[in-house]
């Protein structure tokens, strides 16, 4: 558990850049809001949800006609359980809507940043226009991300992610392969605050090349996505090469228990993690105790059911979020895709920021699946994941695959042979699971092509809609209840 003053007095090793000294009383009130009383934080919400809506429903070409269509008065909003009278806001429905979304004209001393754009994983990526405000809740909150998991600014921050994520400079290649790229500080906290290096390597470098960089360069802290951690895990066969770092934090894609054990065990460190998406910025940082505690002061986050109404604590529901400082373009009840679990009470770190429970997946992906397929999939995973890293020494890769007759597949990319235990463990964890009705072939393969957007996706299915169809709404019965 932390306190308000510890909280204070660790915000104080971050030294401000001489120029961004002004910026202390704003960031000292982010540290004060996270201790807010929920009523009082509630209550700072409403106002700011609803000094939006109104301002949307006269600025905003698709919100004033919604407003108008449905009889809403948008002062009503400064209850946020009014937002149910609001419909979920789709990504098919954004794209459609788009320019219609922009606002006419902004408040007094807003300005526009520019575009962002979702990495398109599946379908098309999802456009949104950011005010300079919402581009600048960004950097703080990232900082606030930093300062919960007590990360040394001092360090050297490492990231192993798609080219097309790193940073470039204007007239730059994307990074290639077998390159380094270097920064004399830490992206995103070092526009206000000093740091040590920032580094960073692309994740289409062979998974060897990666332990080799780790070790050569000693980071201490560790940026990247969750199967790749997994695939460094399974690839130091239980010799993790880089002692140096104190921290890891996974990003994009989900981390299931067993994911979290394995890793944690081999590396040695805790991982951290937040949860964000391009269309909004970042929403939430997972705390100690397990909870992602959503940034009150930046958005408002529900977690619904089929309908749009809010789920009860410990049930799992969709994703849904409004912003609240995003002038160019304001979103209300926006769909995620992604699913959770609704939490209710005090959370055990001490801090009131509303939250909710671990994310369960992508709904957009899960919502076709035949019932009882995630519980499949999940004592799958659970089966690879536990098995003693001997045993696992040649695994580099995975995949799940689900046919149309229900069938799976297990696809195995590997740096020799397994031994005859490996597929033993696989078979008798399938048996307990599925009683023997559904089969299971497992292969090995030369490689496991990523999604799209540049993504791994260690499971994929048949029943999932494709790439051109993605956006379309999900079905609103027979969606998949396990967490997998």
């Amino acid at each position: 558990m932390t306190s308000l003053t510890e909280e204070h007095e660790e915000q104080r090793r971050w030294r401000f850049r001489p120029e961004k000294r002004n910026m202390a009383p704003q960031i000292a009130r982010l540290v004060d809001g996270e201790f807010t009383p929920p009523a009082m934080l509630a209550a700072q919400q409403g106002e700011g949800l609803s000094r939006m809506a109104l301002f949307a429903s006269s600025s905003v070409p698709y919100w004033s006609a919604l407003f108008r269509e449905r009889g809403i008065d948008p002062k009503i909003l400064h209850d946020v359980g009014e937002l149910e009278r609001l419909p979920v806001l789709n990504k098919l429905e954004l794209a459609r809507h788009n320019p219609r979304l922009r606002a006419r004209r902004l408040p007094p001393g807003e300005r526009v940043f520019g575009w962002t754009a979702s990495s398109g994983t599946t379908g098309q990526p999802a456009k949104v226009l950011h005010s300079v405000r919402s581009n600048l809740m960004f950097t703080l909150l990232r900082q606030r991300h930093y300062r919960w998991h007590r990360m040394d600014p001092e360090a050297t921050f490492a990231s192993i992610r798609l080219p097309s994520q790193l940073p470039i400079a204007r007239g730059e290649a994307p990074l290639a392969n077998g390159i380094t790229g270097r920064r004399p500080a830490w992206r995103y906290a070092s526009a206000f605050f000093e740091t040590g290096p920032y580094i960073f390597f692309s994740v289409t470098n062979p998974i060897e090349r990666q332990l080799e960089w780790l070790a050569e360069e000693c980071p201490h802290y560790l940026e990247t996505y969750s199967e790749t951690l997994e695939h460094l895990v399974f690839a130091c066969e239980g010799r993790w090469p880089a002692p140096s770092i104190r921290k890891l934090q996974a990003i994009s894609e989900q981390l299931t228990p067993s994911m979290r054990r394995r890793i944690e065990a081999t590396a040695g460190v805790a991982i951290e993690q937040s949860y964000g998406l391009n269309e909004i910025g970042l929403v939430g940082v997972r705390c100690a105790g397990g909870r992602y505690h959503v940034h009150a002061e930046h958005c408002v986050v529900e977690i619904v059911d089929e309908d749009g109404r809010r789920c009860a604590p410990g049930a799992t529901g969709r994703v849904v979020v409004s912003t609240l400082t995003n002038a160019a373009m304001p979103l209300f009840r926006y769909d995620t895709g992604d699913m959770a679990a609704a939490v209710q009470g005090p959370c055990p770190c001490g801090r009131t920021l509303p939250a909710f429970g671990d994310l369960a997946g992508r709904y957009s992906r899960i919502a076709y699946l035949p019932q009882g397929t995630l519980a499949l999939v999940g004592a799958l995973r659970e089966a690879l994941e536990t098995i003693p890293p001997l045993t696992a020494r040649h695994l580099r890769q995975f995949q799940i695959h689900q046919f149309r007759d229900e069938s799976f597949e297990l696809r195995l990319l590997t740096a020799g042979a397994l031994p005859p235990e490996f597929e033993t463990r696989i078979r008798v964890a399938w048996t307990a699971a599925t009683n023997d009705k559904h089969s299971l072939r497992i292969v090995l393969v030369d490689v496991i092509h990523r999604s799209p957007g540049g993504k791994f996706q260690d499971f994929t299915s048949d029943f999932m809609p494709n790439a051109d169809s993605d956006n379309v709404p999900p079905p609103a019965t027979g969606a998949d209840k396990d967490k997998g």
